[in-house]
């Protein structure tokens, strides 16, 4: 499958979904430079290829956004309960990457550089199919997939060195259980 073939199969998969759609044109109007990322998105393309339906209700929603103003940094909270307002019944995660650097730690419990975009940040997630990031701008939708779309397609759970040791991945593989919740799912060793 070409690029151009996954990221419009990956539009088509994502506008079938209702739930996913209202989402994003309800953060689109509460902070238009903010993302849906990560496991939902994930998990919406892995279910489709498995012939599941992906019910949204009760899961959890990674946004992210990038604003390297202090007083941004105080809305995460405030912009989750927005979002928990409209949407209820979905747990909400919502993280300024700009700020990641002072929180975060390694295994080896070292702080990391600051992060200089959105892309950036994704690019230092522990497996290429979770560093994805979805907006809608303009009606259109504006995907960030710095590994591309393939993995998530082929259903390859890939490890990504940039941050993470490949004790970090398993542990994430173990307590998520990727194998055990998605059977076509292939395990990449590095």
């Amino acid at each position: 499958m070409t690029p151009s073939n996954d990221h419009d199969q990956f539009q088509q998969i994502v506008r079938a979904q209702p739930t996913l759609m209202r989402i994003l044109l309800q953060l689109a109007q509460l902070h238009s430079d903010a993302y849906v990322a990560a496991g939902v998105l994930r998990h919406v393309i892995w279910a489709h290829l498995h012939g599941w339906k992906y019910e949204m209700n009760h899961t959890k929603v990674d946004v992210i956004f990038y604003d390297k103003n202090k007083q941004a940094r105080a809305i995460e909270q405030q912009f989750a309960d927005q979002l928990k307002d409209y949407f209820p019944d979905i747990s909400w995660d919502v993280t300024n990457q700009a700020f990641v650097h002072e929180w975060y730690r390694t295994d080896q419990n070292e702080s990391s550089e600051p992060l200089t975009s959105i892309d950036h940040a994704l690019s230092l997630w522990p497996e290429t199919v979770t560093a994805l990031a979805l907006r809608l701008k303009d009606d259109e939708l504006e995907l960030i997939a710095p590994f591309g779309l393939a993995d998530l397609f082929e259903l390859k759970l890939r490890w990504n060195p940039n941050l993470v040791s490949y004790a970090v991945f398993e542990q994430r593989m173990l307590s998520k259980q990727f194998l055990q919740k998605w059977p076509k799912l292939s395990l990449i060793e590095p």
